[in-house]
């Protein structure tokens, strides 16, 4: 057995008083009833004792391994929690270490490489030595691991949620759901305390600018009730955003290292996948364990800030496509304009080109017209000039005509110098002695004519 050689209590002084006499009968006096008095250091190192002291030297431990974390020098430390399922936040955790003399050695024994990674979510049986930590902490040295490990009953019970979710469609119905275009509400699931200032004093400040709702809905994550409570809450998100859901966000958000054993049940994880508003679970830190509503939720992050992160990355997309859209809408009203101006100019051309064409056809007709009267008055003045020419020729000489030209006379041979004389039938006489004779023409009524 072990002996730890406990610190020596400082002697008398003045100050102190003398030390108990003891009684006449030579025997040490009772025991205070309340108990001796202990420094700090004095009771850390019975503790320690009791603890090397009270466990043997080398033991072996059976537990499930939820977590391993790589650290300095090649070693890892393992998360160990009981075999026997979820036991919510009281359930004991300890920490154990895998040095790496200990991990060459396993795989020495296990005759293959071996990464202590492999461990994660399997029972196992760990050969150990205890370590009482100066933080007051008990650790456990791996020194060897018995081969035949499973997959832990947490990991199955997982499993088997994970299945039914999705044998009913819903282990992806949040992942379809699209990203919110523009972002109105946030409703915000914490637990008293935890996690929530991270986020609080930005969303407020939000709320407060008019630019974001935000709902702050307290639930527990974890004991007696939790689950019934949690469901309740995210009903009442989505009666909050019913009707808005494209424009929604809910975030369950958790401090990290604090017990959350709600967000791994069934009933939760049935309740976010049936939701048409996005989830955000941000629940603990970058190396804690993922749940089931990570793994179902529309989104998960490591810490609650991300989940702030997220929010803020989602407004800057709205305004930024907000901007986008203003833009190409001045763009779309200029071109408009620019195209208003075209076709104008275009329909003025064509209105000009049609004037100049009817200017022109209208040049052509009043020169055909003109040359046409001015033949008929030039045939007019000829006509007129023969009964002058013939009345100055000789009696018995007939009066010349000029070339290409007719003489018309009546039936008695006189001849004919006026529509109103022609009646009856009429001789048509060339300038070459041949004559032809037409039909009788009626009498012209000159008031007829157009």
């Amino acid at each position: 057995m072990r002996i730890h050689e406990f610190r020596r209590a400082p002697p008398a002084t003045l100050e102190s008083g003398p030390p108990p006499e003891r009684s006449r009968s030579g025997r040490a006096p009772p025991p205070d009833p309340e108990g001796p008095v202990l420094d700090l250091h004095e009771l850390w190192a019975r503790a320690g004792s009791a603890v090397r002291t009270g466990l043997p030297r080398r033991f072996r431990v059976c537990a499930t391994v939820t977590r391993v974390l790589p650290r300095w020098h090649g070693s890892h430390d393992l998360e160990l929690r009981p075999t026997h399922g979820f036991l919510g936040s009281n359930a004991p955790v300890l920490n154990a270490r895998i040095g790496a003399d200990a991990r060459d050695a396993i795989a020495a024994a296990l005759e293959r490489p071996f990464d202590p990674t492999e461990l994660e979510h399997r029972d196992v049986t760990l050969t150990c030595t205890a370590s009482w930590l100066s933080d007051a902490r008990l650790r456990l040295n791996v020194s060897a691991i018995e081969p035949a490990w499973r997959v832990s009953e947490a990991e199955l019970e997982r499993a088997r949620i994970l299945d039914g979710l999705r044998r009913a469609g819903l282990l992806e119905a949040q992942r379809r759901l699209s990203s919110p275009a523009h972002l109105e509400r946030v409703s915000v699931l914490h637990p008293p305390g935890q996690g929530w200032d991270d986020v609080a004093a930005t969303l407020q400040a939000l709320a407060a600018a008019g630019i974001l709702q935000v709902d702050d809905l307290e639930c527990r994550f974890d004991g007696p009730g939790a689950v019934p409570a949690l469901i309740r809450r995210l009903d009442e998100a989505a009666a909050l955003h019913r009707g808005r859901e494209d424009r929604g966000l809910v975030l369950l958000v958790r401090g990290g290292g604090s017990p959350a054993g709600a967000l791994g049940a069934r009933e939760v994880a049935a309740a976010i996948t049936t939701l048409t508003v996005p989830v955000v679970a941000a629940v603990g830190h970058r190396t804690d364990a993922a749940t089931i509503a990570d793994i179902v939720a529309w989104a998960s992050l490591p810490t609650p800030s991300e989940a702030r992160h997220l929010v803020l990355t989602l407004l800057d997309g709205s305004a930024a496509r907000a901007e986008a859209t203003w833009t190409a809408l001045q763009a779309a009203l200029d071109e408009f304009e620019r195209s208003v101006h075209r076709l104008g100019i275009a329909g003025c051309e064509a209105v000009a080109d049609a004037a100049e064409a009817c200017l022109e056809a209208a040049k052509r007709r009043a020169e055909s017209t003109a040359r046409a009267i001015e033949c008929g008055l030039e045939q007019t003045l000829i006509l007129l000039a023969i009964p002058d020419r013939a009345a100055r020729a000789a009696p018995d000489q007939s009066a010349p005509w000029p070339e290409g030209l007719v003489r018309l006379s009546d039936a008695a041979g006189g001849p004919i110098f006026g529509p109103e004389a022609a009646v009856g039938p009429l001789t048509l006489t060339f300038a070459d002695g041949r004559s032809l004779t037409v039909a009788v023409v009626a009498s012209h009524d000159p008031s007829t004519t157009h």
